[in-house]
């Protein structure tokens, strides 16, 4: 009996103590401490690479449209202004409208390019103006123009992390004279007018959609003519204990950045090569469709994802060499007497379609 005793005794002396559990449980502690960086990592590393399959399948699209049309769509433009904004699109529809077709949205484009009714309003072919909220398409999420990394608050309007690349013009941008970049409003370009090399010149990049204050997903609106001859001003529109967001007395867009995929106005929908990615965007003397700077950029680390002509993608760095912020932009002017190379560095050169920049400097 005795034997047993001890048996039994020794067996209940056999567990952890106090002691032991709480090192087992700091240590448990850490390593969860030390894989949750690696965790989150991976989780941009998964969503940087659905997004850069985003950029890939709206190259085919492009690639698929010029195809069809022996031409590119323009970045924005649409089938005429009409008597009302319900009876017409105003020619501000962005080129993804034009896309969608080849995006695997047939039964979208057949409600936009026939004439159909919503809430006992009859629209027309190529629907009413983007800004009208009570037309069904316009307010479609379209998931293939969403950025998983993107922060954004929910507007009434189908939104777009995805946009058109003017190249490194800054004035004329909705009433262009000369094609600067791969793309342009009310222009069309082909695969011929992009003499710099299809590998060497931007499509298409990211930005961020409206999230309170954010610098990828707003734009200052109203400033000053001076940015259009020194780019450098528009960076004092950040705040300066937060890099990433702007000053709380810079008045801001009237919605923000891609949130309205459907609008082709500078402000939603296009980007120019002049600030490098993550820089603030600046509309001039306005909102929405004026001249002025618009920045790429996105929330992943350091820099954003762009597609090129040729159908690639690359990321490119904040860093990256921007020449001279202080210089004035290329004019329509100095365009007229032949090819000009841009003055903001490596970024302003991949932004042209016909800069005769050299390439080894790419």
């Amino acid at each position: 009996m005795s034997t047993q005793h001890r048996a039994y005794g020794d067996a209940s002396r056999s567990g952890f103590t106090l002691v032991e559990l709480l090192a087992v449980l700091a240590i448990i502690g850490l390593l969860v401490a030390l894989l949750l960086p690696a965790t989150r990592s991976s989780r941009e590393a998964a969503r940087r690479m659905s997004c850069s399959n985003n950029l890939k399948q709206l190259g085919i699209s492009l690639h698929s449209y010029h195809d069809a049309h022996r031409h590119f769509p323009a970045a924005m433009g649409g089938s005429g202004h009409g008597t009302t904004s319900t009876r017409g699109n105003a020619n501000r529809l962005s080129g993804l409208v034009a896309l969608l077709p080849f995006m695997e949205q047939q039964p979208l484009w057949e409600q936009i390019s026939k004439p159909t009714e919503f809430d006992g309003v009859m629209y027309p072919a190529m629907g009413p103006a983007p800004w009208i909220v009570k037309y069904t398409p316009w307010s479609t999420e379209i998931g293939a123009l969403r950025c998983p990394s993107a922060d954004s608050e929910r507007t009434d309007f189908g939104q777009t992390n995805y946009t058109f690349c003017v190249g490194d013009m800054v004035e004329h941008l909705h009433e262009p004279v000369k094609l600067r970049g791969a793309f342009a409003c009310r222009m069309t370009s082909k695969f011929k007018d992009i003499s710099d090399g299809t590998s060497n010149t931007i499509a298409m990049g990211e930005f961020g959609t409206p999230a309170k204050r954010s610098l990828v997903g707003q734009f200052a609106a109203h400033q000053s003519s001076g940015i259009l001859t020194d780019p450098r001003l528009c960076l004092a529109v950040r705040e300066s204990s937060k890099r990433q967001s702007y000053a709380n007395d810079v008045p801001l867009g009237e919605l923000g950045r891609g949130s309205r995929w459907a609008d082709g106005a500078a402000g939603f929908s296009l980007i120019n090569t002049v600030l490098p990615p993550n820089s603030p965007s600046c509309a001039v003397g306005g909102f929405q469709a004026v001249d002025g700077i618009y920045s790429a950029g996105s929330l992943h680390p350091g820099g954003a994802q762009f597609l090129m002509v040729d159908g690639s993608v690359r990321y490119l760095s904040e860093t990256i060499d921007a020449g001279d912020a202080s210089h004035p932009p290329v004019t329509t002017e100095q365009l007229a007497g032949g090819p000009v190379a841009s003055p903001y560095g490596v970024w302003g050169s991949l932004g042209t379609s016909a800069g005769a920049e050299k390439v080894e400097d790419l």
